[in-house]
């Protein structure tokens, strides 16, 4: 969960990134392919960084990772407890996120099938090179996929010609790929508000390229916008659709008087590389720091050689990792039954994280059992006890094979508020 979380996080900051770098730069350009490219390639690239941040890290720390089994808490009256089998906010969070998606793929099926029911009963019509469905209802003007949609009083033959004018730039430029796509993240990032941001810039751009489309035809532009003007009541229908009429109509007509600059909006998106590489950097070190976070352990690897036992290789990632008798649950158990606060540390006030590391051999015996970090108190000695006392596990084993396998493990010794942080 914890790394669903640092996704999300790390996604989310490369959204915000770019798009306020969209804004400051690019708002106000004409190179509307440019904002439309750095719009689309700011999302996937958000996307897409931070799972292969994670692929770089782990290749980097291969060496140091290691099994780090399940925290357990032991209070003065209290019998240890499993940190990770109480209910917590990850648990609520994760529920109301798969609401919202769940909602969002709703919304979206409902409003394809709306459309597609809309046409069937319509029927499609051949218009000025293109599929027309006329409906009775009084809505803006859209284009779907490669279909028109049409009020059946768009006004004078010019004026029709106009609007499909217009609708078919929507469609020869195919930016209903566009949408699909941004209807995608909205499913999956809709609790992030900057999503909504994009959504929105990305279809005020398809309108701008479309009215772009329509001037270079040679349709007179005083007449177009007072066309956008009268069609501009109509109401939208679906969210996936590109629709003549929006409530950006002033913004549309300043672009459409703006001087064309494709070279500048060009040399500012030469910007975007240096950025990306520095949002890139900046999630990396992220996950650095996360790995350096961890324990103050030896380093381990995948394979070592164990000192003690000359040519027996202890290993700490397998196939078949071993298993306590009865499962997890039966281990944590265990440690809920033997292991106790002892006195010397409560009467010196100690608690901290005691973190062990033991060796299941290949009868599943527990050897090797050390300290890697202690607190003393007795806590130390505690932790060695139980661990040492513990039943003979399922072996692991590596193509088949049985092996020794180690495993670290942190007791948390609490004297203060271990129910309230259990809860």
């Amino acid at each position: 969960m914890k790394d669903i979380i640092q996704y999300f996080v790390q996604s989310g900051f490369s959204m915000i990134v770019l798009y306020v770098f969209y804004w400051l730069l690019f708002r106000k350009e004409t190179c509307f392919t440019c904002n439309r490219f750095l719009l689309m390639f700011a999302l996937i690239f958000s996307a897409l960084i931070p799972l292969a941040s994670g692929i770089f890290s782990n290749q980097i720390i291969t060496g140091q990772y290691f099994v780090l089994l399940k925290p357990i808490i032991v209070g003065p009256d209290m019998p240890a407890v499993n940190t990770s089998s109480s209910v917590n906010i990850t648990t609520i969070l994760l529920g109301v996120y798969v609401a919202g998606v769940i909602l969002n793929i709703v919304r979206i099926t409902v409003q394809v099938l709306r459309l597609a029911i809309l046409a069937q009963r319509e029927g499609i019509h051949r218009e000025y090179g293109a599929n027309v469905v006329f409906t009775n209802k009084n809505v803006a003007n859209f284009s779907f996929f490669n279909i028109i949609f049409l009020s059946n009083s768009p006004g004078s033959k010019e004026d029709l010609e106009k609007i499909i004018t217009h609708e078919k730039a929507h469609i020869r430029q195919k930016h209903f790929v566009d949408l699909i796509i941004i209807e995608v993240f909205t499913t999956i990032f809709w609790f992030n508000p900057v999503i909504w941001f994009y959504r929105r810039s990305v279809i005020a751009v398809h309108e701008y390229l479309a009215d772009e489309y329509v001037l270079s035809q040679g349709i007179e532009k005083s007449g177009y916008q007072k066309l956008l003007i009268n069609q501009s009541f109509g109401l939208p229908v679906v969210a996936l659709a590109n629709n003549f009429n929006q409530s950006l109509i002033k913004r549309r007509f300043i672009m459409m008087s703006k001087t064309k600059s494709r070279f500048k909006a060009v040399t500012k998106l030469l910007l975007v590389v240096p950025l990306t590489l520095s949002v890139a950097f900046i999630i990396s070190c992220s996950d650095n720091a996360k790995e350096d976070a961890r324990p103050a352990v030896p380093n381990t690897v995948s394979k070592i050689q164990d000192s003690n036992k000359p040519g027996k290789t202890i290993f700490d990632i397998v196939e078949e990792m071993p298993q306590y008798p009865g499962g997890d649950s039966a281990r944590i158990k265990f440690l809920n039954e033997n292991l106790k606060y002892p006195e010397e540390a409560r009467e010196q006030k100690i608690e901290g994280k005691v973190f062990v590391t033991f060796v299941v051999e290949k009868d599943g015996s527990i050897t090797g059992v050390k300290i890697l970090r202690g607190i003393g108190g007795g806590c130390d000695e505690e932790t060695i006890r139980v661990i040492e006392s513990m039943p003979k596990w399922e072996p692991g084993k590596q193509r088949g094979k049985k092996v020794r396998v180690r495993f670290n493990m942190p007791i948390i010794f609490k004297l203060s508020g271990a129910n309230k942080e259990t809860k």
